[in-house]
Order: C-alpha cells, then sequence, then structure tokens
C-alpha cells in the first residue's frame, strides 16, 4: 500500500451493526467481500443515536459535548446548535496534506452546508436521496389522531436498472481522479432512514413470512425497569400487527441489499482503474434503528440500547488484519485519528478518539479497548442521557427517569434491567464512577459540576470518583 492511499468512506443512515453482522439477516454480499479482505469491529458505537451529533462526532472527533452539535441541524436555529467552528475536520487535515477531497450525498453536520470549508474540494449534499416512491397498495402508513399519516415502508415498482445518485457522483469522481495522486471519496446516503422503501427486486429476496420479529418485540416490563418515556413512545406503534412489524423489516433489509449492490459497483470500479490494493475502504453508519425491538421503530429519546448506538464498522487497510473482530471495543470517533494515522497526515489539535491502528495491525491489547461512551440531549424534547460501556457492562444515566444496567454477555438483547438489584449495586456503582471520570476527560460539565440538591439522582456522585 502507498504511503498516501486512496480513501473511500461509504456511510449509511439508521443502520445498526445487526444488518451487516456476519451471521445477519440481510443480505450483503459485497459488505462481507470487504470484510474478509480487512477487518470487521462488533463493538463500534456511535456518540449519539440521532444523525448530526454521530456525524460532527465523526469528522472531529469529539462527543457532541464538545463540538457543539447536540440536535440535528434541521431543528434548532443556528445559534443554538452547531459545531464550534474552531474545532478542525480530518478531511481538512487530509487536504493539507494533498489529498483530493470528494463529498456525495447525505450531510447534516453543520448549519452553513459549504463544505469547502472543511476541505472538500467538490461536493453534491443534493444527491443522498433514492428518487423512489412507493407503489400504490403497497404502503403501510403510521396513522395517530392529530398527527399526520406518515409513510412507514412500502416497495417500488421501478423498472429497470436504478442506481443510488450518490454512488453515481462518487462513482464519477473516483474515475476523474483515479491514479492523479491521492484522494478521499465519502459516500452518505439518507437510507435505510424510514420510509423504508426498497425496489422490489431487492425486496423480493426476501421470505416476508418468514421474517424474524425482534426478540423484545412483545417484552413486558414493569415501571421501574425502563424509563416511562419508552412505554409512551410504544404506544405509538401499538396499531402495527406482527404481520405489519415482518412488512418493515423486511423493507428495511432490502433497503440494505440495494445499498451493498452499490457498494459492490464502487469495489468493482476500483478494481478496474487498477487502485484497489491501493484503497483503504471504510463501511459504517451515523447510528442504528429499533425496528421492532422493545417494542419501538426507528431511533427516538430514551432508547440507549445496542439496535441504535451499536453500528456497523469494516475496515479494509491492504496488508493489515482481516476477519472478524469482536475483542475491540470502538467508537465512531476514533475514525479521524485513525485514517490521518494511516495517511501520514497530520493529526486533529483536540481530537476525543484514538487511532485503530493498533487494533487493525494487531498490536492492541484488547484490555485495553474496552469501553464505549455516548451522550444523549433530548432530541426536541430534554431527555439527558449518558451511556457507558466497560467489557461485559453497559450503564446508561438517564437524570430524570430509570436508570439502567445490563450484562451484555448474558442478556445481549437488554431484558433484565438490573440497576436495582441489590446484587450488582457495587457493579452499578463502579460503571457509574466511571461515567464521571470520562465526563471530566472530555469535560462534559453540564452534570459534572451540578451538585444543586435537587439535581442529586445519580447512584453515586462525582467527588472521589476523579469529577468535580
Amino acid at each position: 500500500m502507498n504511503t498516501q492511499p486512496n480513501i473511500v468512506v461509504l456511510m449509511s443512515d439508521h443502520t445498526n451493526a445487526e444488518s451487516m453482522a456476519p451471521d445477519g439477516r440481510c443480505l450483503t454480499p459485497n459488505v462481507d467481500a470487504i470484510a474478509q479482505e480487512g477487518l470487521r469491529l462488533a463493538n463500534c458505537y456511535t456518540t449519539n443515536a440521532i444523525c448530526s451529533p454521530a456525524r460532527a462526532s465523526l469528522m472531529t472527533g469529539t462527543y457532541p459535548s464538545t463540538h457543539g452539535m447536540w440536535d440535528c441541524t434541521h431543528t434548532q436555529r443556528s445559534g443554538w446548535v452547531n459545531v464550534d467552528a474552531r474545532l478542525m475536520h480530518w478531511s481538512q487535515n487530509l487536504a493539507s496534506a494533498g489529498y483530493t477531497m470528494g463529498y456525495f450525498g447525505k450531510w447534516h453536520v453543520e448549519q452553513t452546508g459549504e463544505l469547502e470549508r472543511y476541505g472538500w474540494g467538490e461536493y453534491d449534499t443534493e444527491c443522498g436521496d433514492m428518487p423512489v416512491d412507493a407503489a400504490p397498495g403497497s404502503e403501510l402508513f403510521l396513522h395517530t389522531p392529530g398527527y399526520k399519516d406518515t409513510l412507514v415502508a412500502g416497495v417500488a415498482d421501478a423498472g429497470g436498472e436504478m442506481h443510488h445518485p450518490a454512488f453515481n457522483a462518487g462513482l464519477d469522481f473516483i474515475g476523474r481522479n483515479a491514479g492523479a495522486g491521492p484522494f478521499c471519496c465519502f459516500i452518505s446516503t439518507s437510507e435505510p432512514h424510514n420510509p423504508y422503501v426498497p425496489l422490489r427486486r431487492f425486496f423480493d429476496l426476501y421470505d416476508v413470512e418468514n421474517t424474524e420479529l425482534s426478540p423484545t418485540q412483545h417484552e413486558e416490563y414493569g415501571p421501574d425497569e425502563k424509563p416511562q418515556v419508552l412505554q409512551r413512545m410504544r404506544a405509538v406503534w401499538n396499531g402495527f400487527s406482527d404481520k405489519d412489524w415482518r412488512y418493515v423489516r423486511t423493507a428495511y433489509r432490502a433497503v440494505i441489499s440495494f445499498l451493498d449492490h452499490q457498494i459492490g459497483r464502487v469495489v468493482a470500479a476500483l478494481r478496474s482503474e487498477g487502485i484497489y490494493d491501493d484503497t483503504i475502504i471504510v463501511v459504517t453508519a451515523d447510528h442504528g434503528d429499533m425496528l421492532g425491538a422493545h417494542g419501538l421503530l426507528t431511533k427516538g429519546i430514551g432508547t440507549a440500547y445496542e439496535e441504535v448506538y451499536n453500528v456497523p464498522l469494516v475496515i479494509r487497510v491492504p496488508g493489515m488484519r482481516c476477519g472478524e473482530d469482536d475483542s475491540h471495543v470502538v467508537g465512531l470517533l476514533d475514525l479521524a485519528p485513525t485514517l490521518l494515522d494511516l495517511c501520514g497526515a497530520d493529526p486533529l489539535q483536540l481530537c476525543q478518539g484514538k487511532s485503530l491502528r493498533p487494533v487493525l495491525d494487531g498490536t492492541a491489547a484488547p484490555e485495553q479497548w474496552q469501553d464505549a461512551y455516548a451522550e444523549f440531549f433530548g432530541q426536541r424534547f430534554v431527555f439527558t442521557q449518558r451511556l457507558i460501556r466497560h467489557g461485559r457492562w453497559k450503564y446508561v444515566f438517564t437524570p430524570g427517569g430509570v436508570d439502567e444496567l445490563y450484562d451484555l454477555e448474558r442478556d445481549p438483547h437488554e431484558q433484565c434491567n438490573l440497576a436495582a438489584a441489590p446484587s450488582h449495586q457495587s457493579v452499578l456503582t463502579d460503571m457509574c464512577r466511571r461515567m464521571w471520570r470520562k465526563m471530566e476527560e472530555i469535560g462534559d460539565e453540564s452534570l459534572l459540576r451540578s451538585h444543586y440538591a435537587t439535581l442529586r439522582t445519580a447512584p453515586v456522585g462525582p467527588l472521589g470518583s476523579g469529577g468535580m
């Protein structure tokens, strides 16, 4: 591999790790082929469960409490939510290192939409959506009194070979820049964001009647086991039958199979241009989708579960490790320092992620890669959460609701909340202290410095934990 390899980043929306897992139910032969020549990291976590905060973390290598994009770009006025203009993006450092930079598709990182500010010499952020409509009779709508009817899923009967416009633009960029020096091509799709509307040829790859439901689709839990907001959101979907849920899950998977087909086009183009062996390929997503888990769909407040926080990450670096990796816990914000490290570019001056090079080249000690951290600030509703994973344990701090503690080794579907169990209080307080230490490390001071009497809702406070 050249000292300045080309980079292709393929990023989707609403894609959970299970969808692209080696034993998953989605048909993704092209991603699987990339994973066989690269590394598929099973335990990759996003920093936030909605688009803009997660994407800003990927670009800056920092947490939302640092970069400032705590909600989606289109939901708040710019004076209230935006990325700190003083932060550098990894794309700026690559451009300074001589890379030709191209970004195509969904942006949603910051408010200006002027990507040249961030090193992207060529870009088109209007091509992130696949222009298809659900065929009449295939639509599944959500009906809620007083709200607009919302299309949830359907099937498009478009004829001929249709391709995603973001991939078309990216492939054109690759074709024009192959062999002319190092380039970085970022292709970003809105899909499989709801509504889930695949082309029929991909929908027909699946057997709807035999599509399984989430193991927690119909779970029952008491008022002290999950935040109350989950019960209110769950009621939104009460009108859906099991048949509806199977249809939704099938449509979602079919959209991912379509995206996988588009990824195959990129691989074929890199091979055709003779640059495949000089190109780093990254496949990932900003966050996941509940897809019926705990009776919920899409993402939302209070959903601090693996279905939305555990995201796919496949990295193919010629000459480095290949295979499946479930030993290391990594984060989406680790991509920024990783790409700069692999390409010999200057590191970011402020970065809260760390380079994955030791994981990729096989020199990392797994015990030093066991932690993930995420923040949530409400998405329109103010509903603060902090999430921390250490090894098998996952703790969710919900100041305005119910805290949650899960043993992911014994309870991968997060059905048994151990936060109130007397036998697990030492684990609970240990995880809470880890949370406070992480807050102090990254400067998340809103909760860390609050000793106001009525806000003392954590199992243990920050004093003695390394916090203020």
